[in-house]
């Protein structure tokens, strides 16, 4: 019988193409995640993300017994959005139409990805993965809006999807071009999300992204974000 911890991921698991599902460790003993981890191979899962406190000792080291690999220390970002008078870069539009480029970019954003550090996950997943975040984001599916940085010569240089998450106007792809980093590309996207959230009516934009992504966090601490959020999450194999 599964554990009611465990939650089965039906995207991941058409996605991938077997089961895949959650465990959430927080509040349970080693004993009780270690009966999980058996119970959702008997229930014929392959994959688990465990996720736990990075305080949480006991899911550790069960999880390390398990065999599971820290895949992502997540961390989550907040700033409060300021109403008034906002002026967007004149490099910077809207979008709805897919580009070569943008698919690059979003590839690009997720660098520091678990599905793409995992070994056990071929790199054509990833890629697949991230296109489609970029393809639903466009078609409006889970972005509200898609911003894009344009160079002089009409080159798609920056990327910022734009939906909503826990109540706050929420970053999901962020990514400048190798080619024109150092260049307040960034920042720039990041303010005109911040301008795009005070005129939607949110008091907060959030953003998602890898702690071990030293450069992003330390970006985003520039743009005005506070950590208000981390989790471990790991991937435990099961075949």
């Amino acid at each position: 019988m599964m554990l009611p911890t465990i939650q089965p991921l039906g995207w991941d698991s058409d996605f991938l193409g077997f089961s895949v599902g959650r465990l959430l460790t927080d509040g349970l003993s080693e004993a009780q995640i270690a009966t999980a981890v058996a119970d959702a191979r008997r229930a014929g899962f392959r994959l688990l993300y465990a996720v736990a406190s990075p305080a949480n000792a006991a899911a550790a080291t069960a999880l390390r017994q398990a065999g599971a690999l820290l895949a992502d220390r997540k961390v989550t970002f907040a700033m409060p959005v300021l109403t008034g008078p906002a002026p967007v870069a004149a490099a910077i539009s809207a979008t709805t139409a897919y580009s070569p480029q943008l698919e690059s970019l979003a590839w690009q954003s997720g660098e520091y990805s678990r599905f793409r550090l995992d070994p056990r996950l071929a790199p054509t997943v990833f890629r697949e993965m991230y296109s489609r975040w970029l393809h639903n984001s466009l078609t409006g599916s889970i972005a509200r809006q898609v911003l894009v940085w344009r160079a002089p010569t009409g080159h798609e240089l920056g990327l910022l999807t734009l939906g909503e998450k826990n109540g706050r106007a929420d970053i999901g792809l962020l990514a400048v071009d190798a080619a024109a980093r150092g260049q307040r590309v960034g920042q720039q996207l990041v303010a005109a999300a911040v301008a795009q959230a005070a005129a939607w009516g949110y008091a907060e934009l959030q953003v998602v992204t890898q702690g071990d992504n030293e450069p992003a966090c330390r970006f985003y601490e520039k743009c005005g974000f506070q950590l208000v959020q981390e989790e471990h999450i790991y991937h435990c194999w099961l075949d």
